[in-house]
C-alpha cells in the first residue's frame, strides 16, 4: 500500500498559506494590473484549503459532475492557443483534484491500490493512450479532429480519476446524502427544462424564453453539433445524458422517500411522479429499456419476498395495459408523441456494425487508432451519404464495445468488459455484507439505486457512443467511486459482524 503522508494538517495549511501569499506578492510586483485578481485567487485558495481540511470532500466530486447540466462551455470558456480551452467543469475538475489531494495528505491513511477494477481501468487507459500517441491525438481527416483527446479526457481520464477519488474519500455513511441530495437539487431544474422543452415541441414555442442559460435553446450547440433538438434533451447537447441521469434520479428519490424523515421527503414524492414523463420526452428508446430494467430489479432487490414479486406482477399489468391503449403512439414512427417505431436509426446502427467487423477484420489486435473511427470507415464506405442519409449522422458506432473492437481492438475490448465485471462484482459483495435488516443509508437499497445506475449508463453504451457523453461518465463513475468505496470500508469484515469479533479477529 501507498503511503502518502504523515504531516498535520495544520502545518500543511499554514505552509500552504505562506506559499500562496508569497507567489501572490510576487505575481502583484511582477504584474500590478493583476493584483486584484491575485488576491481574489489567495482568497480562493485558501478557502479550497479550509474545505480540504474541515468540509465534506466528496461534495466536489458531485459539484463537478451537476456543472456540466449547468455552466457548460457556451455559459463561458477561455480559450488558449496550445493548449486545452477552459471551461467551468474543467477549472471545478483542477479545484476538485487539489482539495481531493490535500485531504488525503492530511490523514494518516493509505491509498487504496489493490481493486481488479482499478487495474482494469488503468489498463484500458494505457491502451488508449498508446493507440492515440501512435495515430494522433488530433484526427486531421475527421469532421471532429479533437475527438481522440477530447473523448480520452473527457470520458474515460477524468471520470476514472474521480471514481479513485472518491474511492479512497469514503468514510462515512453520511457521504451517500451528500451525494444523491445535491442531484435531487438538481433534479428540479432537469425537470423544470423538460417540460418546458417539450412544451415547445408540441407547439408552445414561448415556452423556451423561459429557459435559462439561453444557449440551451440553440439548436447547434456542442460537440455533437447539437442533436435532439426535436426531444427534450435538458440542458444537454443530446438526449442521452438527460435520460440517464433522470434514471438515476427516479430509484435516488425512491431510496431517499424511505430513508428521510424530513418535510423534502414529501417533495421528492412530487418529483417522482414528475420523472416518468421527463424520461418519455426524451424520446429515447435506449432510455425506455433502460428504465424498465432498472424497475424490475428495484422490485425483486429493494422491495424483498412477496411484496416485491406482487408490486412486480401489477407494474407488469400497468405496463400491458399502457401499451395496448396507445398502440398506435408506439408503433408510429413520430419520437414526440411516444413512437418507438423508426427505423433508419436501427439499419443505421446494423450498418455501422457490419463496418467495425470489417476493420476489425483488418486490424483485429489494436484497431485503427483511439478517436480515428472516422477516418478508418472512409476507407471502407463505398457510399460516402449512405449513413447520414440513414439517419445516424456522423459515422461512429453506436455500441461502446464496437467503438474500442474498432479503435483499440481485442485488447480494448477485454479491458471495458474486465471493467464492467469487475465494478458489477464489487457491487455483489457489498450488498452481500450488508444484513437485509439494516436501515440506514447504508442498505442494501442503495446497492440497488447503483444496479440503477448501472443499467441506465450500460444499457446507453450499447446503444449509443458513450464517449462523447462525458456528463453520464462524470455521473456514473463519480457514483460508482462511492459504491467501491463502502466495501473497501467493510472489508474484511461483513456489517453485521459484532464489533467486539472484529477486534479479537484483527
Amino acid at each position: 500500500m501507498l503511503m502518502i503522508g504523515q504531516q498535520k494538517i495544520d502545518s500543511l495549511t499554514l505552509l500552504a498559506l505562506v506559499g500562496l501569499t508569497a507567489g501572490t506578492a510576487v505575481l502583484a510586483v511582477l504584474v500590478p494590473s493583476l493584483m486584484p485578481w491575485a488576491f481574489l485567487a489567495i482568497a480562493g485558495a485558501a478557502l479550497l484549503v479550509y474545505w480540504a481540511a474541515r468540509w465534506e470532500i466528496t461534495l466536489w466530486a458531485w459539484i463537478w459532475v451537476l456543472s456540466f447540466g449547468l455552466l457548460d462551455r457556451p455559459f463561458w470558456v477561455l480559450e488558449i492557443t496550445g493548449f486545452f480551452n477552459m471551461t467551468i467543469p474543467r477549472l471545478l475538475f483542477i479545484a476538485a483534484s487539489l482539495a481531493f489531494l490535500l485531504n488525503f495528505l492530511g490523514r494518516h491513511e493509505s491509498l487504496t491500490l489493490n481493486r481488479g477494477v482499478l487495474w482494469a481501468m488503468a489498463l484500458l487507459l494505457a491502451c488508449c493512450a498508446l493507440s492515440a500517441q501512435m495515430t494522433g491525438w488530433v484526427a486531421t481527416d475527421s469532421p471532429l479532429p479533437t475527438a481522440p483527446y477530447f473523448r480520452f479526457l473527457g470520458s474515460l481520464l477524468l471520470p476514472f480519476m474521480m471514481f479513485f477519488f472518491v474511492l479512497n474519500a469514503t468514510r462515512r455513511e453520511s457521504q451517500i446524502g451528500w451525494a444523491l441530495i445535491p442531484l435531487t437539487i438538481y433534479g428540479w431544474y432537469a425537470l423544470y427544462i423538460a417540460y418546458l422543452q417539450y412544451a415547445a415541441i408540441m407547439g408552445l414555442e414561448g415556452a423556451r424564453a423561459f429557459i435559462w442559460p439561453s444557449y440551451i435553446n440553440q439548436p447547434s450547440w456542442g460537440l455533437t453539433y447539437g442533436i435532439h433538438f426535436d426531444r427534450a434533451r435538458g440542458a444537454y447537447t443530446m438526449s442521452n445524458p438527460q435520460a440517464t441521469m433522470l434514471i438515476i434520479l427516479f430509484y435516488a428519490d425512491l431510496f431517499l422517500i424511505r430513508k428521510l424523515r424530513n418535510p423534502y421527503r414529501w417533495a421528492l414524492v412530487v418529483q417522482v411522479l414528475l420523472i416518468p414523463p421527463a424520461i418519455f420526452f426524451t424520446g429515447l428508446r435506449s432510455g425506455y429499456v433502460a428504465f424498465l430494467l432498472a424497475g424490475i430489479v428495484w422490485l425483486l432487490w429493494a422491495s424483498m419476498g412477496r411484496a416485491g414479486k406482487s408490486k412486480l406482477a401489477l407494474a407488469g399489468l400497468a405496463i400491458m395495459l399502457i401499451v395496448a391503449v396507445f398502440w398506435s403512439n408506439l408503433a408510429s414512427e413520430e419520437r414526440s408523441t411516444g413512437g418507438v417505431a423508426q427505423k433508419s436509426t436501427i439499419v443505421g446502427r446494423w450498418v455501422l456494425a457490419q463496418r467495425t467487423w470489417e476493420l476489425l477484420k483488418i486490424h483485429p489486435w489494436f484497431g485503427v487508432g483511439f478517436g480515428h473511427y472516422f477516418s478508418g470507415e472512409q476507407e471502407l464506405r463505398s457510399d460516402p451519404a449512405e449513413l447520414t442519409r440513414l439517419g445516424t449522422g456522423l459515422a461512429t458506432p453506436h455500441n461502446l464495445f464496437l467503438v474500442m473492437a474498432a479503435e483499440v481492438g481485442a485488447i480494448g475490448v477485454l479491458a471495458t468488459a474486465a471493467i464492467f465485471i469487475l465494478l458489477f462484482r464489487e457491487s455483489l459483495l457489498l450488498f452481500r455484507k450488508i444484513p437485509p435488516t439494516a436501515t440506514g443509508l447504508l442498505s442494501r437499497e442503495f446497492v440497488v439505486v447503483f444496479w440503477a445506475a448501472f443499467i441506465a449508463y450500460f444499457t446507453d453504451a450499447m446503444l449509443v457512443d458513450p464517449l462523447w457523453d462525458v456528463a453520464s461518465s462524470a455521473l456514473f463513475w463519480s457514483f460508482a467511486g462511492l459504491m467501491v468505496g463502502y466495501n473497501r470500508l467493510l472489508e474484511p469484515y461483513p456489517l453485521d459482524l459484532p464489533l467486539t469479533a472484529a477486534a479479537l479477529a484483527a
